[in-house]
């Protein structure tokens, strides 16, 4: 018999590929994947692969009785599923706070309940906040400075998940992600690197805090992500935090990187400060040397995205 995963929020921008790069596995019998359509991604679901066995449950993951039943044979658990937007989180903190923290708790609590082997977290490298120089997971969690209400969930999350491994027998990791950047089905152009792709491409101009310019911030390309996280559930240690980004980026770098691209680049400087756009610089080294290497190009992943809106001639 195979192994059978769970994905919470698996018709998102990262669940929506992860779930297909699963087929590809020989020890993968059956994928649930568990979303409530909160940005209607029903596109998520077309044309998986039919070569394993997937169900789909629409639901909420602060839903105990549907969860539970969920995890019924599950192995392994990829919670996905949160208000992941820092915008969003700040127009609607207490709702992010319950599913962020509440949901996780749920779902943590349902895998110890059936039997679970491993629970994959994917926190975020915006945890940190504005810092000086290079930080990595050795930072004291007093020094850390999240700058939103997601952050701030995520990072009270990681506490309880970290807390919970070992216990029931269960195995939990944390991956503190950098700003996700690339193409799949289910998309989103919220981030800093897909928002500049959308605005380019639609002939606006990208907004972008004047004293951002040369501050390096994370990135973490999407199929890096995807490799990541199938590689951490194999080879990560429990009870363990790890940074996992492509690389720390300038929005020089950026902005360079689209103008060897696209010959028509508008760019719009204000010298308000941007919600994350503060700079920090995070290390990887500590999953790197677990043995993982990271291979996305961010010149490749533009180019991916920008030839997803080609067919766009606004002038």
């Amino acid at each position: 018999m195979g192994l059978k995963f769970l994905v919470t929020g698996g018709l998102g921008h990262i669940g929506s590929r992860l779930i297909r790069e699963y087929s590809k596995r020989d020890d993968i019998e059956r994928i649930v994947v568990v979303d409530n359509f909160l940005t209607q991604r029903y596109c998520s679901l077309f044309n998986l692969p039919n070569n394993i066995r997937y169900e789909f449950i629409e639901g909420d993951v602060r839903d105990e009785g549907l969860i539970d039943g969920a995890m019924k044979g599950i192995d392994v658990v990829m919670h996905l599923a949160a208000i992941v937007d820092a915008p969003s989180s700040i127009k609607r903190p207490k709702e992010t706070r319950n599913v962020n923290v509440y949901g996780t708790k749920n779902v943590l609590k349902a895998c110890m309940q059936n039997g679970v082997r491993r629970f994959i977290f994917p926190s975020t490298t915006s945890v940190y906040g504005e810092a000086e120089g290079v930080v990595d997971e050795n930072t004291p969690r007093n020094q850390l400075k999240p700058s939103s209400p997601y952050a701030e969930s995520k990072l009270e999350a990681e506490k309880f998940v970290i807390g919970a491994n070992g216990k029931n027998g269960i195995e939990t990791i944390v991956l503190r992600n950098g700003t996700i950047f690339g193409t799949s089905i289910g998309m989103r152009f919220h981030t800093a690197i897909n928002k500049f792709v959308y605005q380019t491409s639609l002939n606006k101009p990208m907004t972008i805090w004047n004293s951002a310019m040369n501050s390096k911030r994370p990135y973490l390309g999407l199929n890096d992500a995807v490799r990541a996280f199938q590689f951490v559930e194999q080879n990560g240690n429990p009870g363990e935090i790890y940074n996992v980004l492509t690389s720390n980026f300038t929005m020089n770098e950026i902005i360079e990187t689209i103008k060897r691209i696209k010959k028509d680049v508008k760019i719009e400087i204000t010298e308000s400060p941007l919600l994350n756009q503060k700079p920090y610089e995070v290390s990887s080294s500590k999953f790197c040397s677990l043995g993982f290497k990271f291979e996305d190009r961010l010149e490749d992943c533009l180019r991916d995205s920008f030839d997803l809106l080609s067919s766009i001639n606004n002038t």
